[in-house]
């Protein structure tokens, strides 16, 4: 077996990862319906919009943070941005909590086939339209980016960084379907998802988003981990042939990311990683909770450390096969794979101990549903669903998901009344928001200005950034 990192100071470097967060999520009216209305127009353009974006239906919102070491202000971002977004919705509008969507009429289809307002993204959609109809594109999740602290990788050529982030790729793939597990909320589909309800499917699941029904496709099955190099090429390949219509076709578990080409990564090296294997979280106020993203961070920095096996090829392969098995298993019951599960989460609480008190909290509370299947989300969903209905509880949960963000929370920095509505202006328009140490700044394309500098006077937020950022107008 093989490992990367030994060095106790490399490895308590790990604790300054930066994590970041994209949620997907729909809009509903009360009745539980996707919305047909506009994307908000208080949220300034997305042709630029670093925080609210909108994918392949309208109704399907985007919120993005900025990545981050500390996971309370990453949370904390993340409760403004949703507060904000709540702000901006029509009246009668709720935010869907579940990855998969509510019944889909065919008004609906129609609605979404023919309404899309990112001209620069049309032909990419009409493929995707064309090849996978409109339920499998309109599935939802949290994406978690991972990135290493700069002092880790200080002095390491592009090829040891790359080295470093593929390691951790490769331990996830054969660690996957240890959070398909832990945070599978996908138990069921809406009546009209699928054409024709697969066997499997017929009993609730634990995640059938990270199942071989669920948001995938057939590259990404067949994409192989056992380096660097045959990943690349087995995505060029698919580009090549027509199977993929681009590098963001790749709908695999994780995706390595770099600001320019995929290919660029072998000559300038892997900027992040992101993660795509969570579903919704109906539970949490903000669809990933402050307890989630703790536990994974140390998850992901556990991989950084864990050895490699000798047969990669073959684990990769029986990794693959145990995923498939345990997002199919019933939520209710016990893992077939429990004593596997409960051995590998020992190891990640003890590699915990050496954490601040709130992260090793965060892997002890998730690490009980390991031995209590009743506590993981899908597990939980069905029983709340088994009260009422599916629909009626992702409805209740939206109800008060709104109420509840009816305050918009304060950010870590302690700010005055006109410094909170410069915020969330900034916020709404499209400026980007950066946290350094007691202050917080505020940045345009071409400029930047320290949010404590800035005075109203009797000026509107809005107005008195656009005057500071006239790319804003």
């Amino acid at each position: 077996m093989r490992n990367l990192i030994v060095n106790p100071q490399q490895i308590a470097l790990l604790q300054q990862s930066r994590l970041g967060v994209e949620v997907e999520e729909h809009r509903i009216n009360n009745s539980g319906h996707l919305s047909q209305a506009p994307h908000p127009t208080d949220l300034g353009s997305r042709r630029f919009h670093p925080y609210f974006q909108s994918d392949f239906a309208e109704s399907q919102a985007e919120i993005i943070t900025d990545p981050h070491t500390s996971m309370t202000i990453l949370s904390q971002q993340l409760a403004t941005l949703q507060a904000i977004f709540t702000h901006a919705l029509q009246p009668n509008e709720l935010i869907w909590p579940l990855s998969l969507p509510p019944e889909v009429s065919p008004a609906d289809l129609t609605f979404i086939a023919n309404n899309f307002e990112r001209p620069a993204y049309q032909d990419y959609r009409d493929y995707l339209l064309e090849k996978y109809g409109i339920q499998h594109a309109i599935a939802t999740g949290s994406h978690v980016s991972f990135s290493l602290p700069t002092a880790l990788l200080a002095g390491q050529s592009v090829a040891a960084r790359n080295q470093l982030y593929f390691h951790i790729v490769q331990n996830f793939m054969l660690a996957r379907w240890i959070l398909t597990y832990l945070f599978g909320a996908t138990p069921q589909a809406a009546p009209n998802y699928f054409s024709t309800l697969p066997t499997a499917l017929a009993q609730p699941v634990r995640s059938i988003r990270n199942s071989e029904y669920g948001f995938t496709n057939t590259t990404s099955e067949n994409v192989r981990y056992t380096s660097l190099a045959a990943y690349l090429h087995d995505i060029d390949a698919a580009i090549a042939t027509g199977q993929l219509y681009s590098q963001h076709e790749f709908y695999g578990p994780v995706r390595l990311k770099k600001q320019t080409k995929l290919n660029d990564l072998l000559t300038e090296g892997i900027d992040y990683l992101e993660f795509r294997i969570f579903d919704l979280d109906p539970f949490s106020v903000d669809a990933i909770s402050q307890t989630t993203l703790r536990f994974f961070k140390v998850f992901i920095s556990y991989l950084a450390v864990r050895p490699i096996p000798d047969d990669l090829a073959a684990a990769l392969a029986h990794a693959q096969q145990r995923n498939r098995q345990v997002a199919l298993e019933a939520p209710e019951r016990p893992s077939a794979f429990t004593n596997e599960l409960q051995a590998w989460l020992q190891q990640l609480t003890d590699f915990s101990h050496s954490w601040p008190i709130d992260y090793q909290q965060a892997v002890t509370a998730i690490a009980q549903r390991a031995s209590q299947p009743e506590l993981t989300p899908s597990a939980r969903i069905m029983y709340a669903a088994s009260q009422q209905s599916l629909t009626a509880f992702a409805l209740t949960q939206a109800t008060l998901y709104r109420q509840q963000q009816q305050q918009i929370p304060p950010e870590a920095t302690p700010l005055n009344a006109d410094q909170r509505q410069l915020l969330i202006a900034a916020y709404q328009l499209g400026l980007r928001v950066k946290h350094r140490n007691t202050t917080i700044q505020l940045c345009g394309q071409h400029s930047a200005v320290e949010l404590t500098e800035i005075q109203l006077n009797g000026t509107k937020a809005t107005t008195k950034l656009q005057q500071l950022f006239p790319e804003l107008l």
